[in-house]
């Protein structure tokens, strides 16, 4: 799999996070919530192939192992870490409504045809004529965040031995990757400027989906410039949209 399979951009300025080309439900059994604090595979995909010159290292957004075996770790042993509760250990940032992050060309890691950015639901796009994409965030997005600083504790407490951590047998923690940061949202648009209009046969797939999804996911074209829509997300469920990793050995 190659990281534009999983993702369409890592936003810069937002803490390098990396934004779910088809977010997931934060209670999805495949991985949406419980991904924090679980140790994922450290993939990477190469130019041209397995054997291409150069790529990109990025987060499988998939258990490798026990889900939360990091996060259950530090809550196992949070007393001996310095932290006097569980409840200290995922810190968590509510955001004012209304944020908002544009993301450039350039910024996509999607060059061709694929799922409209940052969309629970199947919908086409053509990146190759994206001008940006911006996202609108809506009451009740969150960050939530296991600190670095308890991180470095449990890796100084098992002395660097990610072998140590229960349930790791069979998963090499220090060649995988660790959930540390997830972004969700109840709320929320996108909009896609694209340097050409959009067809006809656009507009009525925007039509059908309006009738398929019955506002609760809501599409509008921009009938006088016909190069701009935007989705508004407010089905009633709360997504995991973006996350972010730490390497074990890092964590020195």
């Amino acid at each position: 799999m190659a990281s534009t399979d999983y993702y369409w951009s890592r936003v810069p300025g937002f803490g390098r996070m990396w934004f779910l080309l088809l977010p997931r439900d934060v209670k999805s059994s495949a991985g949406g919530e419980s991904l924090l604090g679980s140790v994922v595979h450290d993939h990477e995909d190469r130019l041209f192939g397995p054997t291409g010159p150069f790529g990109k290292i990025y987060p499988e957004p998939n258990h490798l192992t026990t889900p939360q075996i990091i996060l259950k770790a530090i809550e196992a042993n949070h007393l001996a870490l310095g932290i006097p509760s569980k409840k200290d250990i995922i810190q968590e940032e509510l955001f004012p409504s209304s944020i908002k992050i544009e993301v450039e060309k350039k910024n996509s890691f999607k060059v061709d045809v694929g799922n409209f950015p940052g969309l629970p639901v199947s919908f086409t796009i053509d990146y190759s004529r994206m001008n940006k994409v911006t996202m609108e965030f809506g009451v009740g997005t969150r960050k939530r965040i296991i600190p670095t600083g308890f991180l470095s504790r449990l890796h100084e407490f098992y002395g660097g031995d990610d072998s140590r951590v229960p349930g790791s047998a069979g998963v090499n923690i220090s060649k995988e990757t660790i959930v540390h940061q997830i972004l969700t949202a109840r709320q929320y648009s996108v909009t896609f400027e694209s340097t050409e209009e959009f067809k006809p046969q656009f507009q009525a797939d925007i039509a059908a989906k309006n009738t398929a999804h019955a506002g609760r996911i809501k599409f509008a074209l921009d009938t006088v410039t016909k190069k701009r829509v935007v989705v508004t997300v407010n089905d009633g469920n709360e997504y995991l949209i973006a996350l972010n990793d730490i390497d074990w050995d890092k964590l020195d």
